[in-house]
């Protein structure tokens, strides 16, 4: 299905401009106005999805028909772009209706991206008026943390990020490995800012301000980068770290933290403040040497309970099995993702998370399972069909099949 855009503008030259940048193969523009009536009576009879309206400096009449349409066709989701942006304007434009009100865009793709990522999650607000469903207001903050780098730390959050925004969550994914840290290039993304600029208000940032920094990936997900040059990682505390965590958790259902695999005041900052530590390890037994070490930190630290072990590129080596696994880091592991290298490497070099890229591959099937047992909020196994628990690679052990067969 394609998203049907009006375009509205007083300036001939700017529609041209965004019917240029409107390029995407989901993306089709069903008409354009230059305002006043004609634009009331294009959305009458085009219906579009997606109003896309200019206002300049000092004119009025944008917002008065935004109001209009607010008000007499809900299902027409506005988009008000402003070459100059107030802090006036947005009130206007929110008394008018206008939620989403960015600047103009500076790249196709960026610009495709937001439209989509609106119609989405409009979309996905009136479905929920009219259904009645389960709410669940308490905000998770899930770190993805390991011993050592190259284990697929990112791999698993930037995924994990994407499958929970599948599921009409709110998400947000926040890069703290300040120095080195490549979310955006799994995403995609070009930033315009970083945590870094965020880091630079002289104020506590509301969480209106904090998403103004924010990269929004077509998934819905909203991405917090890494600083774009290592030096400016020290200029970054955590106590900003631990105020802008705060603030998330007021607005999104889950916040994924990708970290740095070192101990350091901002990975301990997130951690702290973390619902769940997906601990990732792997095969190899220098990693899970300084897997059991990380545990034992975690443990002194009194952080162990919110640890989930999780075994990356398991594959099969005969040498080495998930149960040595469990005796050499003294802990049990609670899901195992397999070794897809190609699917893997082929999306990161395309920029598009394999969830989505390649939905069907062992890989998205491993991290779709890891995702709705984070959203079911449980960790029953005994829940788990049998195709999860393979994908998940939990096994009973003699222990918890006897135990389960006495309370039968």
């Amino acid at each position: 299905m394609k998203i049907k855009v009006l375009l509205v503008s007083s300036s001939l030259g700017r529609l041209n401009e965004l019917k240029n940048m409107l390029s995407d193969d989901e993306i089709v523009i069903a008409g354009v106005s230059s305002g006043g009536n004609d634009a009331l009576e294009r959305v009458a009879n085009l219906l579009p999805d997606i109003v896309i309206m200019t206002r300049d400096p000092g004119e009025e009449e944008a917002l008065i028909i935004a109001e209009r349409i607010a008000l007499n066709r809900p299902r027409s989701f506005i988009i008000l772009l402003a070459e100059q942006q107030s802090v006036e304007l947005l009130r206007s434009a929110m008394r008018a209706g206008v939620h989403n009100i960015p600047p103009y865009p500076k790249s196709s793709k960026e610009f495709c991206d937001y439209v989509k990522t609106v119609y989405n999650n409009e979309t996905a607000r009136l479905e929920s008026l009219s259904v009645e469903q389960k709410l669940t207001w308490s905000s998770k903050v899930i770190t993805v943390f390991g011993a050592k780098g190259g284990l697929g730390k990112t791999t698993l959050a930037v995924n994990l990020a994407v499958k929970l925004a599948e599921s009409r969550k709110k998400v947000a994914l926040i890069d703290l490995d300040l120095q080195f840290g490549d979310v955006n290039i799994y995403l995609d993304i070009d930033p315009v800012d970083t945590i870094f600029e965020l880091a630079q208000e002289p104020s506590s940032p509301s969480i209106d301000l904090l998403r103004s920094y924010m990269a929004i990936h077509s998934s819905g997900v909203h991405v917090l980068c890494a600083p774009k040059s290592p030096e400016f990682a020290e200029l970054i505390s955590a106590d900003t770290v631990k105020t802008i965590l705060s603030q998330l958790r007021t607005y999104y259902d889950y916040v994924i933290i990708d970290t740095p695999p070192s101990f350091n005041e901002v990975t301990l900052s997130a951690i702290e403040a973390s619902t769940t530590v997906l601990f990732v390890t792997g095969l190899d037994i220098s990693i899970l040497k300084n897997s059991k070490l990380s545990l034992s930190v975690l443990n002194s630290l009194q952080q162990i309970d919110k640890v989930k072990v999780i075994v990356n590129r398991a594959v099969n080596i005969g040498s080495i099995t998930l149960d040595d696994i469990q005796k050499l880091i003294d802990s049990p592991i609670w899901a195992k993702i397999p070794s897809d290298y190609k699917t893997a490497v082929t999306a990161l070099n395309l920029g598009v998370p394999f969830v989505t890229g390649a939905p069907k591959s062992e890989l998205s099937q491993a991290v779709s399972s890891v995702a709705a047992l984070l959203i079911d909020g449980t960790l029953d196994y005994d829940s788990l069909s049998a195709k999860q628990r393979k994908q998940l690679g939990i096994k009973r052990t003699r222990k918890e099949s006897k135990s389960r067969k006495d309370r039968s």
